[in-house]
């Protein structure tokens, strides 16, 4: 029981119904999409080779060396998510809507060289503040009749792979014994009624949460040519997910059977830290080479689970209702490396291109705790993740006072298979008005991306919900120099 309620945690287990999906933990907190400014969101998030932006501090710490005086930025976000969700022949449609800042910092310059001096040192910099990551709140629902297995499909197997009532799992099949909807006897041992399917199924997952990273840099600017940063990211996690998942015999097909509901839910939070550096060199005044190396990210994270289950049966006494206890799980999470290499094209004061390459192996992140020994997840990790290549492309034209942007980025599988795809893409554009020392950007974001969902998992595989994720959002910077 006890590594059958972490493998629930980790999302890795294949006797897992809940978190049994594509994504597992490690995933979730090693892929990263970074956000920031607005200025930052309309480019595509392309600033490895150009800096002057606070959003750069966690993509290429020399950006912050490109300040030449000091600034205070603020950047409230409204995003908007919709799920689109078909499971047999049945489509359906959700949304959410989330509004956070995603970003607050300040970059302080000094100067290091008298006015006038040319060569050497010219500026080292400061930078501390808030960039937001990876938006989790989305909303989904799927929804259709089953005609090959049910649920009750899945306890089944994992009872008899757990052998005896004392050794039933606390969190599904413990709560199915205790509900009635499990049963045994001396002739069959466990058996459920209709495991076969024909039942009508629906389940509604509710996700919020981010990784909100603290940064504190320092970089440097020798004679207008080399820019030189670095980074102590101190990233925070905060994850909850809710599952209601409900099946029906809509078709009277069982005497006893009416319906089910099973509802989890996880939070997770924790904290973690990495080091990034990086370098800028301006080889012409148009031309500007970038590159950053990102440590992998330590995490110390706590996952905190329960699950309760609700029986509707044809029986003159039994007992409806169960719940677990709230379980609780302390582990660690290493992300892997990553390495990034920038372009970027300076047009004087019309405006600028830049062009990003980001690496990271997936299957190097690892999952750890001194209370069980993940050597089955993390040989799942090898086997199933594979290297990911990331390609940002964002560029700027200035129309005084009035600045246009535009950007893409591509963000390929992180899967070995392409069973399920899992590659993202995401277009963006805004505008910006600089007057003085203060300075107002907008920026529209759209990312998408296509993926399946196990609702349960059997021996053969388990049904399968196909996902399609769009998700917006409009940001907003407000920012003072000085």
């Amino acid at each position: 029981m006890k590594k059958h309620s972490i493998a629930l945690i980790i999302a890795l287990m294949i006797g897992s119904f809940v978190y049994a999906q594509n994504e597992t933990d490690a995933l979730r907190y090693s892929h990263l999409t970074p956000g920031g400014t607005a200025r930052f969101a309309a480019m595509g998030g392309a600033f490895g080779a150009l800096g002057g932006d606070f959003s750069s501090l966690s993509i290429n710490p020399a950006g912050i060396g490109v300040y030449r005086g000091s600034e205070i930025t603020v950047t409230p976000s409204l995003n908007y998510s919709r799920v689109e969700t078909r499971y047999f022949n049945n489509f359906e449609d959700d949304m959410k809507y989330n509004f956070n800042l995603n970003n607050i910092g300040v970059v302080l310059t000094l100067p290091t060289s008298k006015p006038g001096e040319e060569g050497g040192w010219q500026f080292v910099n400061f930078g501390f503040g808030l960039n937001r990551h990876n938006n989790y709140n989305d909303r989904w629902i799927a929804r259709g009749f089953n005609p090959n297995n049910s649920f009750m499909t899945s306890i089944l197997e994992e009872a008899r792979r757990e052998g005896s009532v004392d050794r039933l799992n606390d969190f599904s099949t413990g709560l199915a014994w205790d509900t009635w909807l499990l049963g045994k006897d001396d002739v069959e041992g466990f058996f459920v009624d209709m495991p076969d399917g024909h039942v009508m199924q629906h389940q509604e997952t509710n996700a919020s949460g981010a990784i909100r990273e603290f940064v504190i840099s320092m970089g440097a600017n020798y004679n207008d040519r080399l820019y030189l940063g670095a980074t102590v990211g101190l990233p925070s996690v905060k994850y909850e997910e809710e599952n209601v998942f409900s099946e029906k015999d809509i078709e009277n097909r069982n005497d006893i059977f009416n319906s089910l509901t099973y509802t989890n839910s996880l939070k997770t939070s924790g904290s973690g830290y990495n080091f990034k550096v990086g370098a800028i060199l301006r080889v012409t005044d148009m031309l500007r080479l970038g590159g950053a190396f990102h440590t992998p990210t330590f995490y110390s994270l706590k996952d905190k689970y329960r699950a309760s289950m609700r029986s509707d049966m044809n029986l003159p006494d039994y007992t409806d209702f169960a719940r677990s206890p709230e379980g609780r799980f302390d582990y660690e999470i290493n992300t892997p490396m990553k390495a990034i290499g920038s372009v970027g094209l300076v047009f004087g004061r019309s405006g600028m291109i830049n062009v990003d390459y980001e690496y990271v192996d997936y299957t190097k992140a690892r999952l750890r705790s001194s209370e069980y020994l993940f050597s089955d997840e993390n040989n799942l990790i090898r086997s199933s993740f594979a290297q990911q290549h990331n390609v940002r492309v964002g560029g700027e034209v200035r129309l005084d006072p009035v600045i246009l942007r535009a950007g893409y980025a591509y963000y390929s599988s992180p899967y070995e298979s392409n069973v399920n795809d899992g590659q993202r893409s995401l277009v963006s554009a805004g505008f910006g008005i600089r007057e003085g020392d203060f300075f107002l950007d907008f920026a529209y974001t759209y990312a998408f991306y296509s993926e399946d969902y196990f609702i349960y998992t059997l021996e053969n595989g388990g049904p399968i919900a196909n996902r399609d994720f769009t998700a917006s959002a409009f940001r907003a910077t407000f920012g003072f120099r000085f």
